[in-house]
């Protein structure tokens, strides 16, 4: 691993995007088309809207066809579903036209759970400390293969919208995307992360010494196994020669043993063809396919089809999962695997907080190959509204200022901001105490009746506009919580004091709102309890409040108070958020912000 390499080489490519970023591609090699998944049709309207506001800001390279498809309504049917129902409306809509275009395939359906302040607006459209005016993951991922269209003949190139490869890909390299089948990106990694991953064993009679030798190279995969035990790895020859981990690992305090694992791959048109033909015979899907579990353990000559009866990795195992996987395992049998090997490249996830907070607060190596800063398009506040230009004119920050992540916001210079914190959209007033590892997205904080406005470590607080269904009023709503709490654990509605919420059980939480059961925080429906559709959040008429009542309610229930009880408080879930957003809302106020921002700097919009 060439950390300098890496970074010189990443660097490289967002400097590329900038530089087009609003303006016509014209000769520069790039995709086509950019296709972003939705869950359903009103993420997709929510995505929409958001492109449109980057074509129109000039943040997008023009020439591109950005284009959004929900899965269809019914089952759910995973990415690998969502794959064939883009190549069914991509085919639908363009015909043959499609056989000359490069496609990139950004999936980003779903409700991002295990990081809620990318649930509302989507998890491509997640902040990032990186580029003018600032980008978000959908920039990044458009940045990170710049320099795939050029090496590919028309096809798919297939990825995931929370996560970040970085590599060193040095312009006369040896590698391509023009093989029939499928080609797939691999990462060393060690034999720990593979248990998460996909992971490749690779022909080794097309390697003289199994020894890297170069920084990206082309291999064969004989086999692709998806989430293997360490055993499993050693038993079937993934785990790679101890010379070539002694290559990989030296100045490193690491001693695991290393794999390949996956992260994005490409197929051709003529592949795609046969995905399309299988979709059309079996569609509507009535359960859960997995892109890379389903499409890749098929391929290559030792592929096996022993997986075909196993549910793990899917939200419910339907009566037609083993068989529709045993169809698309006899499809696609036989097909080879084309594997480019990024042997200088780390791959990152951003799905949840944990990894948010260190990716952007602490994780050097992150920070130093993006290019990163602390500070993004963020105006920190004298008395007098001055704007300064560091972090270090930020007094209470000075200790800290390499610790802390600020995203598009504005803070006052009183304010004071705890190590491994984010600050994305949030303005943040004077006598306002953010602790550290906390998570502060689209809010507005103001210590009221000369009291400081306090945010506890660990807190997760996140703003939405929602709007009522039954008076169509526009109100707010601030989720918060702890990022320790686990917001996808679900228990049986009896079970559901169990739940901890803030460190407390949920029949403690109920008492302190002055509920009977905890039962009485779901819906009467509900047929599984889990924080996500709790009522635990209430309803403000507007941002400040919101905020403050959140945090007033966070303090009581920490104490062991009740929370007071009217007629007036509507507390509803983030599952009713999800329903009732108000996307329009939610970026009228980030067009503020900007525009605040821009006047504490003198800018031009």
């Amino acid at each position: 691993m060439d950390a300098n390499k890496v970074a010189d080489s990443t660097r490289d490519r967002l400097q590329r995007l900038e530089e087009l970023r609003g303006k016509p591609i014209g000769s520069v090699p790039f995709w086509d088309v950019v296709v972003i998944t939705a869950l359903d049709s009103q993420q997709k309207q929510v995505y929409e809207l958001q492109i449109s506001k980057k074509l129109q800001g000039g943040e997008l390279p023009l020439g591109v066809k950005y284009l959004v498809f929900a899965d269809p309504p019914g089952a759910k049917i995973g990415c690998g579903g969502s794959t064939l129902e883009v190549l069914y409306q991509l085919r639908q809509q363009y015909g043959k036209e499609l056989d000359n275009w490069k496609v990139l395939l950004i999936h980003a359906g779903g409700y991002s759970q295990r990081l809620p302040s990318a649930s509302v607006l989507g998890k491509v459209f997640l902040a990032t400390p990186v580029g003018s005016p600032m980008w978000q993951m959908l920039e990044l991922k458009l940045a990170l293969y710049m320099d795939f269209p050029q090496r590919m003949k028309p096809g798919v190139f297939l990825c995931s919208s929370d996560t970040v490869e970085t590599f060193e890909c040095p312009p006369r390299a040896n590698w391509f995307f023009t093989q029939d089948g499928f080609t797939a990106l691999a990462h060393p990694s060690p034999v720990s992360i593979g248990t998460g991953h996909g992971v490749f064993i690779l022909d080794q009679s097309d390697s003289v010494d199994g020894v890297p030798h170069d920084s990206v190279e082309m291999r064969e995969c004989v086999q692709f196994i998806h989430k293997p035990t360490v055993e499993e790895m050693h038993a079937k020859g993934a785990v790679l020669p101890q010379e070539a981990s002694t290559v990989f690992l030296q100045n490193t305090n690491n001693a695991e043993p290393l794999v390949y694992t996956d992260s994005a791959f490409y197929f051709d048109h003529q592949t795609g063809n046969k995905l399309l033909d299988f979709y059309k015979k079996n569609k509507p899907l009535n359960c859960e396919l997995e892109a890379y579990g389903d499409f890749l353990r098929p391929l290559g000559p030792n592929a096996t089809d022993e997986y075909v009866n196993i549910a793990a990795n899917v939200c419910e195992a339907t009566s037609e999962l083993a068989p529709t996987k045993t169809k698309l395992f006899e499809l696609l049998k036989g097909l080879p695997l084309h594997v480019v090997l990024l042997n200088n490249s780390r791959f990152y996830h951003l799905g949840t907080t944990a990894e948010y907070l260190d990716h952007l607060c602490c994780n050097t190596s992150f920070q130093s190959e993006l290019g990163l800063s602390p500070k993004v398009f963020t105006a920190i506040l004298d008395k007098e509204n001055k704007a300064s230009e560091t972090l270090h004119q930020l007094p209470k920050l000075s200790q800290v200022h390499d610790e802390v992540c600020l995203m598009h916001s504005v803070v006052s210079s009183d304010a004071t901001i705890g190590r491994r914190s984010v600050v994305e959209y949030g303005d943040i007033g004077p006598d306002v105490d953010v602790g550290a590892n906390c998570i502060i997205s689209n809010c507005v904080l103001e210590a009221k009746n000369a009291t400081r406005c306090i945010v506890p470590d660990y807190t997760f607080m996140h703003t939405v506009a929602v709007v009522e269904k039954e008076t169509k009023i526009l109100r707010y709503v601030t989720i918060i919580f702890d990022i320790r709490d686990d917001m996808k654990k679900s228990l049986a509605p009896n079970d559901a004091g169990k739940l901890r919420y803030y460190g407390m059980s949920l029949d403690d939480v109920a008492k302190c709102l002055q509920k009977p059961t905890p039962q009485q925080l779901f819906p009467s429906n509900a047929q599984s309890c889990s924080l996500w559709n709790a009522k635990l959040f209430p309803l403000s008429d507007d941002m400040t409040t919101s905020a403050s009542v959140a945090i007033e309610m966070m303090k009581a229930l920490h104490a062991g108070k009740k929370c007071p009880v009217s007629d007036d408080i509507t507390r509803v879930s983030v599952a009713d958020v999800m329903s009732e957003r108000s996307t329009a809302g939610m970026l009228r106020f980030r067009d503020e912000l900007f525009d605040k921002i821009s006047a504490a700097f003198n800018l031009k919009k």
